[in-house]
């Protein structure tokens, strides 16, 4: 498993869910569970950053080092 910084940046509504960490991953797949499993799925949506570029597969090996970011996606009207 490797060693990667996890920013979480915020959900609609939930200041306090404002965190960085440094946690152990195999691939982005588990980061979602893990978010899933702290703020239901049916809350929100987000986009996944890893090292400032979109995350295009859960499948995705992480590197020691690897910086993933989690953002609400956020419409308004």
């Amino acid at each position: 498993m490797a060693k990667i910084k996890l920013k979480v940046v915020g959900f609609p509504e939930k200041p306090d869910i404002l965190q960085e960490s440094i946690i152990n991953a195999e691939n982005i797949q588990e980061i979602i569970q893990r978010i899933e499993s702290k703020y239901p799925p049916d809350y929100y949506s987000y986009t996944i950053f890893l090292n400032g570029t979109s995350a295009e597969s859960e499948s995705k090996k992480l590197s020691d080092g690897d910086e993933v970011v989690v953002i609400p996606v956020i419409s308004g009207g």
